[in-house]
């Protein structure tokens, strides 16, 4: 048989068909990357995450999670037993560990012996955005207050914040307040009006005046425009706590004015607010949403939203359908005006309840079906870890007996009186604003 190539001819010829070979793969996994990279980007810019490929709720590996929480509270672990006071027993009961997970970029906030896992990123139950004063809440509660020297609740000499609070919560006007705020949400707003110091608190939604009266105590000097398009308020409660302070001006009745229809970045040219400074307080039941986005395209700073509901939980239509904060990470159908949120927030963050569900664990009372209320069943992965652990703690769970005490109320909270002011709780949320928002949609 002739031979028509030599033997260096033959060998080129195969290296020339492995390089080819070669090309032909790269080409193959250039294009797959590229395709996925498409799908993926597209994904993005829906709103999901590559999380949402994977698992609606918690997609992280537990197990990764658990571990490293393990590895870096062990030696806090072995000190349990020995913590005597707040404010140890605050590093690990308050105190948050932030874990960046490598694969994924994600940064997460996690607490001690609670199972929670907060995401700086939309899609899951439990978001945070930054980092807030809220994070070191039970550290400020626990500090004197200024210019007391009164006994507190833990037989010091100098009065905290947190007893300067139950003192004006004991003596709040209503003491059922059937359709208003409670102890957790009292605290929350209380103890935002102490340290974010607004000269101006913008309340929508007064009802029985509940809110007004803890803004007021919290702050003598502040201003208050109060608005509510009712004259009296709902749920039986017959007459309205009115603020007799000559700073407070209140927009109800007939006089009533919605915050939306408010010129608000014209008020702040004008001098006669300063956006910088005022607090805007929503407890109106309304889409949440685009009152939000007007009050970030106003130029303001900072809003509290009180109702928080869950996703498919809520008190009103505007509740149930995914414009509180909560549900619209969450929501399916809100993830364009989530994703804008989540872009045009410079901090994000829940308000912690003052004590964990478990402590109801006597109380027999049915679950509320529009939600606000926890439950001693709960899972507990879609709320932030409570300021105080007398689950935990003996120092803690003496400190919620003073409590329950000094308020009288049951700490077993088998009556509903006591289990509604303390298992009350809404996820009640502080957001900072972008001065500029990224876009309108």
């Amino acid at each position: 048989m002739v031979q028509l190539f030599g033997r260096k001819e033959r060998q080129g010829m195969k290296i020339s068909k492995r390089k080819l070979c070669f090309k032909l793969k790269c080409r193959r996994i250039l294009l797959v990357c590229f395709f996925v990279s498409a799908v993926l980007y597209y994904l993005q810019s829906l709103g999901y995450s590559p999380l949402d490929l994977q698992h609606d709720k918690e997609r992280i590996d537990n197990n990764f999670l658990s571990e490293l929480k393990d590895s870096l509270g062990r030696q806090e672990d072995d000190d349990d037993q020995g913590r005597t006071t707040p404010s140890t027993a605050a590093a690990a009961a308050a105190n948050t560990i932030t874990v960046l997970v490598p694969e994924l970029k994600i940064n997460t906030k996690t607490w001690k012996k609670w199972p929670a896992v907060a995401y700086e990123q939309i899609g899951h139950v439990l978001v945070y955005k930054g980092e807030t004063f809220i994070s070191r809440m039970r550290e400020r509660l626990f500090e004197p207050s200024v210019g007391s020297d009164n006994t507190n609740i833990n037989g010091r000499t100098s009065q905290t914040l947190l007893d300067e609070f139950l003192e004006v919560y004991r003596n709040r006007p209503d003491k059922v307040n059937k359709c208003g705020i409670l102890i957790n949400h009292a605290l929350a707003l209380y103890f935002s009006v102490k340290f974010l110091k607004p000269t101006l608190v913008v309340e929508s939604g007064v009802n029985a005046g509940q809110s007004t009266y803890f803004i007021r105590k919290a702050s003598p000097d502040t201003k208050i425009w109060a608005l509510d398009p009712l004259e009296v308020p709902i749920c039986g409660q017959s007459t309205r706590w009115m603020d007799e302070n000559e700073k407070t001006t209140y927009y109800v009745g007939d006089k009533f004015v919605d915050m939306n229809q408010f010129d608000w970045r014209q008020l702040s040219a004008n001098k006669t607010i300063d956006l910088d400074s005022t607090l805007f307080f929503l407890d109106d039941h309304k889409i949440a949403s685009s009152r939000i986005k007007k009050l970030a395209i106003s130029g303001a700073k900072h809003v509290i939203i009180e109702d928080n509901y869950k996703y498919g939980e809520g008190a009103s239509s505007a509740d149930k359908h995914g414009y509180t904060p909560k549900q619209m990470f969450v929501h399916p159908d809100r993830k364009r005006d989530a994703k804008w949120l989540f872009e045009n927030l410079k901090a994000y963050a829940e308000f912690p309840p003052l004590v964990p569900p478990i402590m109801a664990k006597k109380a027999t009372f049915e679950r509320k079906r529009a939600g606000g209320f926890m439950v001693w069943q709960d899972k507990n992965e879609d709320i932030v870890a409570p300021i105080l652990r007398p689950d935990l703690f003996e120092e803690d769970r003496k400190i919620f007996h003073d409590i329950a005490a000094k308020l009288e109320l049951n700490p077993e909270m088998t009556d509903f009186y006591s289990y509604k002011q303390f298992m009350s709780y809404n996820q009640i949320c502080y957001m900072a604003l972008e001065t500029s928002p990224t876009r309108t949609k």
